[in-house]
């Protein structure tokens, strides 16, 4: 990827993630609900890992690429 395509890919990535793991986190601790905040959490790690890993890939493969 190139810095802007990559740059755009994370603030895309991020706006995703912030609307859908974090409204929901943010709702569970509204409600005082323990449980659903903490498998919440779980899910939000779960997403930004991918997130982090697919970026890693893609700098990866583009490093391969611009040095083949």
């Amino acid at each position: 990827m190139e810095s802007l395509d990559i740059e755009s890919w994370a603030l895309a990535r991020a706006h995703h993630i912030v609307l859908n793991e974090g409204l929901n986190l943010a709702k569970a601790a509204q409600d005082l609900d323990r449980k659903r905040s903490r498998s919440l959490v779980y899910e939000l790690r779960k997403v930004i890992t991918a997130a982090i890993l697919e970026a890693h890939a893609a700098s990866r493969k583009t490093d391969a690429i611009s040095q083949g």
